[in-house]
């Protein structure tokens, strides 16, 4: 909703010199030089959005352990900016522009200059935009689809410009007869921040929820720690569920190498290597299983969904407590654990393997054995 206002500011500007006036006062444009004009000025805003994303994937890793308080901060900033937009709350601070002052002469547009103005238009700050931009860039640095979210964004503001050099004089014209309608658009703004804000604080609340239940599931500090066997025997008999709603205890899959694979529903890795994975499993006289958790999920039913659409069920096991997750010391995805025809943990390997690592692994395994 903020995009609205500006067009006809940024339209008049990449129009240049084309504008022309009929005998009745009609107002028209070129429409292939605004278009073009519109276009490189587009590819400029998607320039910053490009740098943006970048340097928010290279923090990504340094704030992964705190991205729940993250998102509780920002839910709160964005209810904090919507309530201004509704005018319930006065910001002097948010009001102020803060732009790159360059003056590109756009009486005499090109596509340099159009790119150029795409460009520091997307580095200003604007009352309603700012805060938008920094719900974007907040939502990517805290998901693992964070370019997804970047690219959805830079669409969102980039197509409305497109729109508007194809058909700039209808356009135009129209917010002109409709004043009132661009200013009903900072209200619409105002309250899509608002629910946003609060989708994310009750996002990360209910994470944070889960996180403390799955503590609070172990017994390790009440018994005051468990050696390796105790943990192995605790474990050959922790009720899980299988992909198919059944009960599923590892003590009943002894006698081959048991490869339990913990993963999540939104790890792009674990995707990536699922068809080696479904390979390995098919050649080798081995049982593979991915590993969920309900607690790792944003959704109760994400798992269902992913185990569907994967065709995976007879090779899913649900953790629903993240109990089997905790005793592994699962802090990243995937991660492979191995267990022996006896029920041993053998050995572990963490990050994205490929068909011949998930072979030498076995390998590797059957010599510790011996």
């Amino acid at each position: 909703p903020c995009v609205l206002p500006l067009i006809p500011l940024y339209m008049s500007y990449l129009a240049g010199d084309s504008k022309t006036t009929d005998e009745e006062g009609n107002i028209h444009y070129d429409r292939v030089r605004v278009f073009l004009s519109t276009l490189f000025f587009t590819l400029g805003i998607s320039l910053t959005f490009f740098l943006l994303g970048s340097a928010v994937n290279v923090l990504k890793d340094s704030i992964e352990n705190c991205s729940e308080i993250i998102s509780i901060i920002g839910g709160t900033l964005l209810v904090i900016f919507g309530l201004h937009e509704l005018g319930v709350l006065h910001i002097d601070i948010l009001d102020k522009d803060g732009r790159l002052k360059i003056d590109l002469h756009p009486e005499k547009m090109n596509c340099l200059k159009a790119f150029l103005l795409g460009f520091v238009f997307s580095l200003g700050w604007s009352p309603c935009i700012g805060p938008m931009m920094a719900n974007a860039l907040l939502v990517s640095a805290v998901s693992s689809s964070g370019y997804l979210y970047i690219l959805a964004y830079a669409l969102g503001m980039i197509l409305p410009f497109l729109i508007t050099g194809l058909f700039t004089s209808s356009i135009l014209n129209l917010f002109a007869e409709k004043k009132k309608l661009l200013r009903y658009t900072l209200q619409v703004a105002g309250i899509v921040l608002i629910l946003f804000g609060l989708y994310m604080i009750r996002n990360a609340s209910v994470s944070i929820l889960k996180l403390k239940e799955t503590s609070s599931a172990s017994n390790v500090t009440e018994t005051g720690g468990l050696s390796q066997e105790e943990v192995e025997a605790y474990l050959a008999d922790l009720k899980l569920q299988d992909g198919n709603g059944k009960t599923f205890y590892l003590s009943d899959h002894r006698g081959k190498y048991l490869f339990l694979n913990f993963t999540t529903t939104w790890c792009t890795y674990c995707h990536a290597e699922m068809p080696d994975y479904k390979e390995f499993a098919q050649r080798e006289d081995v049982e593979c299983f991915y590993v969920f958790s309900p607690v790792n999920e944003d959704h109760e039913d994400d798992i269902e969904k992913y185990v569907a659409e994967n065709n995976i069920a007879s090779m899913t096991v649900i953790d629903e407590r993240g109990e089997l997750f905790y005793y592994c010391g699962i802090t990243g995805y995937p991660t492979l654990f191995v267990v022996s025809p006896e029920g041993h943990f053998l050995t572990y390997a963490a990050g994205q393997l490929s068909l011949e690592h998930f072979q030498q692994i076995l390998e590797d395994s059957k010599q510790l054995e011996s």
